[in-house]
């Protein structure tokens, strides 16, 4: 599994992507420019309820180093195969975060802006979540919170 802080930055969970379980990217860390590193989340709030875009930037390399210093396991490729996967799903798509965890977030509209560089890529992504606004939570309660799980209704994030 990876693990946020040492070999990724964010991960990406949807049932139908890599057998169901978590994959790990790098995101930009630059804090300059006209968009940030990290995630950053807009709510578009109208009459007819809340928009939210979840805006990230992958960052794609064949001797990419993550968070601990490590070399990333995965080479340029095979992390731009597995995330064309994620954004073309249309629901049920978690993205785990330093912060938190974002759930039933979907790929429809627009969705990335790739900038393919010889040594590496920058893959601009977005994604949506009409409805509800759940702010990021933290992901052992996000999953205690199934219908069997062990939180009661008032306590859990019902999903």
């Amino acid at each position: 599994m990876p693990t946020i802080g040492m070999d990724c930055h964010i991960t990406l969970t949807h049932p139908s992507v890599n057998g169901g379980l978590s994959y790990g990217f790098l995101v930009d860390e630059e804090e300059k420019g006209t968009r940030p590193g990290g995630v950053q989340i807009t709510r578009e709030v109208m009459t007819d309820g809340t928009t939210v875009y979840v805006l990230f930037d992958i960052i794609l390399a064949d001797h990419a180093i993550n968070p601990d210093g490590s070399p990333h396991a995965a080479d340029r490729s095979h992390d731009y195969t597995m995330l064309l996967q994620y954004l073309a799903q249309i629901s049920s798509i978690q993205l785990l975060t330093p912060v938190g965890l974002l759930a039933n977030l979907f790929a429809v509209g627009f969705t990335a802006d790739e900038r393919h560089l010889p040594k590496s890529s920058l893959v601009k992504c977005q994604l949506n979540n009409s409805g509800i606004y759940w702010p990021p939570v933290p992901q052992a309660k996000f999953t205690a919170s199934i219908w069997d799980g062990i939180l009661t209704w008032g306590t859990s994030y019902w999903r």
